[in-house]
């Protein structure tokens, strides 16, 4: 297809606007590095390439179509996507929603609710600080491994779903710290196109503030407490 030239022109207008509007000086599929400053969060929306934001005191939406999203440290709220990268989050202080269509996502230290989903990965996350609030964690992926770390004091409702296909080339398993009742389905279901069995597991600690969901497929879930 050949675009005209005022074609062209809009599509260059429309792209440079997007980037003054984010608050950032953005070029597409190349990587983008900042420190947050002002009074607001730090947005970046991006048509491809890495993001890398250091500290966002007030908070950080990030959206790429196409690369890695690291950030350092966050407050208020973390909420990132990528098509396809891995997703790093080493603090942040509120609310953190991370979703990414194939790649790894890791949370180093979250004090508060916490989703993360990977159509493709593994999914690391370790929960910090006091629940006196109710901070209720989702994680998910389709194909990959899910490790939850939580205080020792963490009061939640646990509840995983471990699903294996009749073609994975290893076995899998439910490990956990807080002596979860687990349940094997007895006969491959096929309601999902390849023949899977099921693990699934309930549990609670404490009070059962926290609602706590975990889902799989061909990956292991690991629950631990510290």
């Amino acid at each position: 297809m050949v675009l005209n030239k005022s074609v062209v022109y809009l599509l260059v207008l429309t792209g440079a606007i997007a980037a003054v509007l984010s608050g950032c000086k953005v070029g597409d599929m190349d990587s983008v590095e900042q420190n947050g400053g002002g009074s607001g969060p730090v947005n970046v929306s991006k048509m491809g390439g890495d993001i890398n934001i250091v500290d966002a005191p007030h908070g950080a939406s990030l959206n790429t179509m196409g690369g890695n999203i690291h950030v350092g440290k966050a407050a208020d709220f973390a909420k990132v996507h990528t098509m396809g990268g891995n997703i790093v989050i080493d603090q942040v202080d509120g609310y953190a929603d991370a979703s990414t269509m194939g790649g790894r996502v890791t949370v180093n230290s979250a004090n508060g609710p916490l989703k993360a989903t990977t159509m493709a990965g593994d999914i690391k996350a370790r929960i910090v600080g006091t629940s006196s609030n109710e901070r209720d964690i989702e994680l998910s992926s389709m194909a990959g491994t899910i490790e939850l770390t939580v205080p020792k004091d963490f009061p939640m409702d646990v509840r995983i779903t471990l699903a294996y296909t009749k073609n994975a080339s290893r076995s899998y398993q439910v490990v956990d710290s807080i002596g979860l009742i687990q349940q094997t389905s007895d006969d491959w279901e096929t309601s999902m196109g390849t023949p899977r069995k099921y693990i699934r597991a309930k549990g609670r600690v404490g009070s059962g503030l926290n609602h706590v969901t975990i889902k799989t497929t061909n990956g292991d879930v690991i629950v631990k407490q510290e």
